[in-house]
C-alpha cells in the first residue's frame, strides 16, 4: 500500500497538448500541498504555497529585465519571447528538482536537527541561567534573521522583513546592548514582547514544525522575546539592567511598577511610528519597485491568503481601500 507521501507526490504532466495545462496545474497543486491549483488564478496564495512546499525558483529568462509576476502567473502565456513549451519545460524542471528525494531528505534532516537543538537550548538555558538568557537570544536571533534574509532575498520575499515582528526584535536588541538601563525602552519592549508579538502566533497561525526552519524561525521571533522579558523582569542581571547602584528608592519603585500609559499609551506611539514608516515604504517609496519586480510583502499575504482572521477581514474591504486599513487591521488583531 502506498504511503501518504507517495500519494501526494506529483506526477509528470501528460504530453497531449489538449490536457497539458490541466495536468500541469494539478502537478503544482500537489507540490504546494495546500489545495492551491484548482485554477491558475488560485496561485495568488503564494505565501502559503512557499511555506508548505519550499516553492522552486525559475531560472533567468533571456531578457534585459526578466519579470516573474508569480501572483498572476499564467503557465500558458509566452514571457518575453519564451514559447509555451519552453515555459512549461522550465516549470517542469523546477518541480522535478523540488521533489528529488535526496534533496528533500537532506533538507528536512538538517532543518529538523537545527529546530530541535534550538528548542533544547532555549529550554535548558532558561532553567540553567535565566539572567544570561538574553545573550543566547541575541546570538540566535541574529543568526536566524541572517539566514532568513538570504533565503527571502532569493525568493523575493525580503519585504516581509519590514513587518512589525522584526521591528520589535530590533527594539529589544537595542535595549539589551545599547540602552540596558533605559526605563522607558524597558517597558515598551515588555509591552510588545508579551503583547503584540505573542498574539501574532495566533493571528498568523504560526506552528512549530521541526523540519521547516522557516516556521521555526517565525515561532522564535514571536515567542523568544517574551522569554527575554520574563527573565529581565524576574531574573535580571542587576549589574547591567534595571536601576543602577546609586538609584534612589523612588527610581527603584518606578522600575518595578508601570502605569497604563507606560504599558499601552507610549508603546502605541512606537507602534504608530512603525506603521507610518511601513506604509510610506511599501505604498509610496517602493510601490513601483515592488510591483515591477513581483516582490511579496505582508500586504500581499494579508490580501491573498485564504486562511485566518486577516483573510476574513480583507475579503470585505474594497481593493482600493486595503492599503489604508492594513495598519489598523494589524494593530487591532495583534494588540
Amino acid at each position: 500500500m502506498a504511503s501518504a507521501a507517495e500519494k501526494d507526490r506529483p506526477t509528470s504532466p501528460k504530453s497531449n497538448d489538449d490536457t497539458e495545462k490541466s495536468d500541469y496545474v494539478s502537478v503544482i497543486a500537489h507540490a504546494v500541498g495546500d489545495g492551491v491549483g484548482r485554477t491558475v488564478s488560485e496561485l495568488a496564495d503564494l505565501t502559503t504555497a512557499f511555506n508548505e512546499a519550499q516553492y522552486y525558483d525559475f531560472p533567468s529568462e533571456p531578457s534585459e529585465e526578466p519579470d516573474y509576476d508569480l501572483i498572476n502567473f499564467d503557465i500558458t502565456a509566452p514571457v518575453q519571447g519564451q514559447t509555451r513549451q519552453e515555459r512549461l519545460a522550465v516549470v517542469r524542471n523546477g518541480i522535478k528538482q523540488l521533489w528529488d528525494p535526496r534533496r528533500i531528505q537532506f533538507r528536512d534532516k538538517v532543518a529538523f536537527l537545527l529546530g530541535s537543538c534550538l528548542l533544547w537550548a532555549v529550554a535548558y538555558w532558561l532553567g540553567w541561567s535565566p539572567s544570561t538568557f538574553y545573550k543566547l537570544y541575541s546570538a540566535q536571533v541574529v543568526v536566524l534573521i541572517a539566514i532568513r534574509w538570504g533565503v527571502y532575498r532569493s525568493k523575493k520575499w525580503h519585504y516581509y522583513m519590514f513587518d512589525f515582528c522584526y521591528y520589535g526584535n530590533l527594539l529589544l536588541l537595542i535595549h539589551l546592548w545599547l540602552l540596558p538601563r533605559n526605563e522607558l525602552l524597558s517597558k515598551v519592549t515588555y509591552a510588545f514582547n508579551t503583547g503584540v508579538l505573542t498574539w501574532s502566533v495566533v493571528a498568523f497561525r504560526n506552528s512549530m514544525v521541526y523540519h521547516d526552519l522557516d516556521k521555526v524561525t517565525s515561532v522564535y521571533l514571536h515567542l523568544a522575546p517574551a522569554c527575554v522579558s520574563w527573565t529581565l523582569r524576574w531574573h535580571p542581571d542587576t549589574s547591567r539592567f534595571g536601576p543602577g547602584k546609586d538609584a534612589t528608592e523612588a527610581e527603584r519603585q518606578s522600575w518595578d511598577n508601570a502605569s497604563l500609559v507606560q504599558l499601552v499609551g507610549i508603546p502605541l506611539l512606537f507602534y504608530l511610528a512603525w506603521a507610518i514608516s511601513y506604509w510610506l515604504k511599501i505604498f509610496v517609496v517602493s510601490a513601483e519597485r515592488i510591483k515591477q519586480r513581483g516582490y511579496i510583502t505582508l500586504f500581499t499575504y494579508v490580501t491573498t491568503t485564504t486562511k485566518g482572521v486577516y483573510a476574513a477581514i480583507a475579503k470585505r474591504v474594497p481593493n482600493q481601500y486595503r492599503p489604508q486599513v492594513l495598519a489598523p487591521n494589524h494593530g487591532v488583531l495583534s494588540g
